[in-house]
Order: C-alpha cells, then structure tokens, then sequence
C-alpha cells in the first residue's frame, strides 16, 4: 500500500488531482484533507488537527494499491503521516503541486477565491509550501486534472485502470 500525499498551496490543485488519481490509478482511493469535522471558522490549528486525525483514520483503514490524500504539509505533518503510514506497513510519498503563481491566485474551474483564500494562498508559497524538501516529486506544468493526474501516475510508477 502506498499512501501519496499531494502537497501545495491553497488552490494548487491538491483535490482535483487526487479524484483523477484515484479514478486513473488501479485499486485506490482519495480522501480529502479538508472533509473534517472541525467548523469552517475554528482556528486554524484545530483545523489542522481534525484534518490529520481524518487522514490517519483513512491511512489505517486503507486497502488496494495507493491511497491519495489532498492535504497541504508542514514539516510536522509529513513526521507525523509518514509515522501512521509506517505504523501499518504503508509507504508514505508527497507530490508537491507548484503551479505558477498566477494560475494558483486566479479563479479556476468552479472555484472563485476570496480575498482571504488568496492571501494565505501567496503565505503558503513564502512559507514554502509548493517546494517541500520531502517531496518525492515536485509538478509544475499542470495541464488539467486529468493530464497532471497521468504525468503522476507515469513517474511514479503507478498501475492504471484496466
């Protein structure tokens, strides 16, 4: 079991990569770091902290050949998803999503930013969110979804979908 984490900014793509992924990559599934229990206005710590809780649950109920997860890591947060992963015998790798700065602070696909989401989005590229030191992959020409999710799926070696 391989348990990616795509890693970035806010806006990078993280959610719409990991559902091509799973949809592209045999015998996966995805679970977005964002689908916690924690209120939408709760400080961002406790934000935080239901979000790994939510991803740990899914890191040791996962079954199949990869497990995709939609989250944006702090140094601590690798530690502690790779520690989970490792706990159960799963294999931790992060893809880090680097769009070009412009394309993350623009609006994209349905999704229109609010002043703040653009705000923290350009702390997250200053606090180095889109060049992890721990990513086993670093994408920056992102094509789409679709296209990004099988340049991914390509380099690291993932089996497709019959």
């Amino acid at each position: 079991m391989q348990i990616i984490v795509l890693n970035g900014p806010i806006n990078a793509g993280k959610s719409t990569t990991g559902r091509a992924l799973a949809r592209l990559v045999a015998d996966a599934s995805f679970v977005d770091g964002d689908d916690h229990d924690a209120p939408d206005d709760a400080p961002l710590a406790v934000r935080i902290s239901a979000s790994m809780a939510h991803i740990e649950s899914h890191i040791i109920a996962a079954e199949g050949v990869a497990l995709f997860v939609a989250v944006p890591l702090r140094d601590e947060d690798y530690r502690r998803l790779r520690d989970k992963a490792e706990s159960v015998g799963a294999q931790l790798r992060v893809v880090t999503l680097n769009p070009p700065a412009d394309v993350a602070f623009a609006d994209r696909g349905g999704r229109q930013l609010s002043p703040d989401e653009i705000a923290r989005a350009r702390e997250m590229y200053a606090e180095g969110y889109a060049s992890r030191p721990f990513s086993a992959l670093v994408v920056t020409d992102m094509q789409g979804p679709e296209a990004t999710a099988r340049a991914i799926a390509r380099d690291l070696q993932l089996p497709l979908r019959a």
